[in-house]
């Protein structure tokens, strides 16, 4: 019997109706309205909280370094001035601040300037999304997932690497294949853009981030790598399309790689000694050529681009504590690692073959510390005396005042003193690894840090734009701008004249950063010399190698020279 339309309305009402009787918890079958003005529906379990508008925080697998294995990344982040206060830490003090977003700018060893700090826009949903998970076997797929999060992300491809290398799984070969094709596709990615952009009707600049990658990963194989045959460099970036994308991005990846090959031996590369050939013979962006031209000319440009474009090696620096250099070698070679001794640093042996640092017994169990040759050679600057007090304004990820602490036998007294709590963590992670007693680790803001006594010697291993470490950061030039110089140098004399406040007179200031730009380096002394008239420059000569000492009295360091990682240091006394 059919009901009247106010019989069925309060049915309806009361809970009646046609989806009465299904039951609670199911919702009802076909289409359902859509929430207006504004209005959300109501989420089973309660009401929930919306996700926050704006950039999320990036997980913290991406930027918690991995340990002092990742102690080769040698710049660090911008402080802001923001709140600073004391507290306490194993063997000493620290400050609580708020952590600065300059974390992310690049140029600095624990992250800064232009350069890290831009986020990329148009994050990608393929595989992007999980980039920083667990890597895939396939060395193809763990790079593309790398380049990928380098691209749009602004993620750190020696921290994304040192992950995948801590945590095993492939087999040695394939990782390093990994390796190879991320550190040389960023290297090369100038050259190979310029290629590309050329062969991609749209534009490479059009093509979607994952499928770019992709595109670079394979043309890096066909025109860089040898042994790789180029059929199976273009199958190898075509599967891998196709497991992300769809068959037309595909068909592309696949014209354009196949015409690579067919066209590899007839491309000209530009070869002419203007900024803009240089440009791209050398991959690295124009307005680094641009200065380089103006103060080494063209041969040394491209002697300087060629030595940041080479693989570089890691460098071991002994821990006198445990033992000699030549019988950390003998424990190295047990373990199937070859190494060759430094030139310049007595401290050091360079890694020759493709061992993990972090991977290594002897690493684990404080024989060693991963740092670079011109590194090691700042600790050797300080040359600091058994039972002095020491300060690092600077200090993680201990590289350094690990070795001031070794220099001295364990006999005396370090300050590390840092800022960002993770860092803070590493560094006391890297003391205890190594079994140092005279290290004391402080968190806190360097720059006004009340200390209530003086020191006798100081090291400000400043942030810097890490123009030094090109060779090693592969991934850094492509982050970075010219305004990053003008960023960090009025930083890094703030604290220059902060350590210089802790230094007794008769003591000891050296300053150094991973750069070579008269910004941060020459220009930046002589504005501190000029404000601080109660120290002198002294001279390097005697203390470190000729082959570093320039007629400043300071340490030069250029990769393309002395085959290691760029670097500065000055050497002041308080009268």
């Amino acid at each position: 019997m059919n009901e009247s339309r106010s019989n069925r309305r309060a049915r309806r009402s009361s809970g009646g109706g046609a989806n009465a009787s299904r039951p609670q918890g199911r919702p009802p079958l076909g289409p359902q309205p859509r929430p207006t003005g504004g209005s959300q529906p109501r989420r089973p379990g309660g009401l929930q909280p919306r996700p926050p508008r704006g950039p999320q925080p990036r997980p913290q697998s991406e930027w918690t370094e991995r340990g002092q294995a990742g102690a080769i990344n040698r710049s660090r982040p911008i402080y802001e001035n923001n709140g600073r206060g004391s507290g306490a830490t194993r063997g000493g003090w620290n400050g609580t601040w708020r952590r600065d977003r300059a974390r992310q700018r690049d140029g600095g060893r624990g992250a800064p300037s232009d350069s890290r700090g831009r986020e990329a826009r148009g994050r990608d949903a393929r595989p992007g999304d999980r980039s920083l998970a667990p890597l895939p076997p396939d060395p193809r797929e763990a790079a593309l997932r790398i380049l990928l999060a380098v691209d749009t992300r602004s993620a750190f491809s020696d921290r994304l690497l040192d992950g995948a290398h801590a945590r095993g799984g492939p087999e040695p070969r394939d990782q390093a294949l990994m390796h190879e094709l991320v550190k040389g596709t960023l290297r090369w990615r100038g050259r190979i853009d310029w290629i590309l952009d050329r062969m991609v009707h749209i534009g490479l600049a059009q093509v979607q981030p994952w499928a770019r990658n992709a595109l670079r990963i394979g043309a890096y194989q066909i025109l860089f790598l040898d042994r790789i045959p180029a059929h199976a460099a273009v199958d190898e970036s075509v599967k891998l399309v196709h497991k992300f994308g769809h068959p037309g991005t595909a068909g592309l990846v696949n014209s354009v790689l196949r015409r690579l090959c067919a066209e590899k031996d007839t491309i000209q590369i530009p070869e002419g000694d203007d900024a803009e050939s240089l440009a791209v013979w050398g991959s690295h962006p124009r307005w680094m050529v641009e200065r380089w031209l103006r103060r080494f000319g063209p041969d040394r440009t491209r002697a300087l681009m060629l030595a940041n474009n080479r693989p570089v090696r890691s460098g071991l620096r002994v821990n006198p504590l445990r033992g000699t250099r030549a019988q950390l070698i003998q424990r190295l070679a047990s373990e199937g690692a070859t190494t060759s001794p430094a030139a310049l640093s007595p401290d050091l042996l360079w890694l020759d073959s493709a061992n993990s640092p972090a991977a290594l017994a002897a690493f684990k169990q404080g024989w060693c510390t991963v740092q670079d040759e011109s590194e090691a050679l700042v600790g050797r600057l300080v040359d600091p005396k058994p039972h002095e007090r020491l300060l690092d304004l600077c200090a993680a990820p201990g590289g350094k005042c690990t070795h001031l602490a070794e220099l001295m036998g364990d006999e005396g007294e370090v300050w590390a003193m840092e800022r960002d709590a993770h860092r803070v963590a590493t560094l006391a992670a890297t003391v205890e690894r190594l079994g140092m007693h005279g290290v004391h680790v402080v968190q806190g803001d360097g720059r006004d840090y009340a200390f209530p006594m003086p020191f006798d010697r100081v090291l400000v291993d400043a942030p810097c734009s890490g123009l030094g470490v090109l060779g090693r950061r592969a991934d850094a030039r492509w982050r970075k701008g010219p305004e990053v110089l003008r960023e960090m140098a009025a930083f890094q004399l703030e604290l220059l004249a902060a350590g210089g406040r802790r230094a007794r007179p008769g003591g000891v200031l050296v300053y150094s950063v991973c750069s070579f730009e008269p910004e941060e380096t020459t220009e930046l002394i002589e504005k501190f010399l000029r404000q601080a008239s109660q120290f002198v420059l002294e001279s390097a000569r005697g203390v470190l190698p000729d082959a570093v000492v320039a007629d400043d009295g300071c340490m030069h360091v250029l990769p393309h020279i002395h085959g290691c990682d760029g670097a500065f240091a000055a050497r002041f006394r308080r009268t």
